[in-house]
């Protein structure tokens, strides 16, 4: 049985964890199987959102292989890691819960967003482990800042679900309950406040993941894939430069600004094409 599962319902494809026997740690064949999947997320044209998910209690408590691993291994996880997921230019979401660790908390940063519930915890996992390169350090410096990152990566701290809100790791905490009705109007784009929670009826974090890939989908998919890849490849790049990257498709030459553009006018949600 495949440890990673792809599937679509609608817009939205969700590329799932099922380990949970070992907290989803992964194994080479797990690597291989997750590549995959990003793979044909990447392929599927009528995939416009992802969403990754674990089964069981724990998202991902790292990794299964035999220390010291082999350096076929060890290779294999640093090319996954290294380019598995900025070569997406679609939206990824990672829906946490219980232990985040190791190489799941690499899967977790590799993601453009993170939902978490109150049982998440989250730790670099890697100080018993001297000389083994991680990737972890780049995002986490990226995400928390340098003193920070180092906190985690040299002393081991685990964070809770809160404390990883608070310093940037999580995006929004997964809660128990009935979501308040939005006041957006019908008509035109819909501007929502920025929130720090989901409210979903069975508080899963799978649902509050899903939940938060619905209200993305609510806007522009050219504009949105043509921004992660600009913010990427911007990443360490002078600005004067970054300026003068030729990323395509230009959002402003496509379908999806005429409709929007039209339904603006004649006070409407955009029916939103991806081209």
């Amino acid at each position: 049985m495949a440890e990673i599962t792809y599937t679509r319902e609608g817009k939205i494809a969700q590329i799932h964890m099922n380990a949970p026997s070992r907290g989803n740690s992964f194994t080479p064949q797990m690597r291989r199987e997750l590549h995959q999947a990003l793979v044909q997320y990447k392929r599927d044209e009528e995939a416009w959102m992802g969403v990754v998910t674990a089964e069981g209690k724990d998202f991902c408590v790292g990794s299964a292989d035999a220390l010291p691993a082999a350096y076929s291994e060890r290779k294999e996880r640093s090319q996954l890691w290294a380019g598995g997921y900025v070569e997406v230019w679609k939206p990824t979401i990672a829906a946490v819960q219980g232990r985040c660790r190791g190489e799941g908390l690499a899967l977790a940063l590799s993601c453009d967003l993170r939902v978490a519930d109150g049982t998440a915890s989250f730790a670099a996992g890697f100080t018993g482990e001297p000389g083994e390169p991680d990737v972890v350090a780049a995002w986490l410096v990226s995400l928390v800042g340098l003193s920070t990152a180092f906190e985690l990566l040299w002393l081991g701290h685990k964070l809770n679900a809160q404390e990883a809100q608070q310093v940037g790791l999580v995006n929004r905490l997964i809660q128990k309950g009935q979501s308040a009705e939005e006041n957006a109007e019908e008509g035109r784009f819909p501007m929502l406040p920025m929130k720090s929670t989901i409210s979903v009826p069975n508080g899963d974090p799978m649902t509050g993941g899903i939940k938060l890939a619905q209200e993305l989908l609510l806007y522009a998919p050219v504009t949105r894939n043509f921004q992660k890849e600009i913010a990427y490849r911007s990443i360490g790049v002078p600005f004067h430069y970054a300026q003068t990257l030729e990323l395509g498709p230009n959002p402003y030459a496509s379908e999806d600004r005429i409709e929007g553009n039209r339904a603006f006018a004649e006070n409407r949600r955009p029916v939103w094409h991806n081209r």
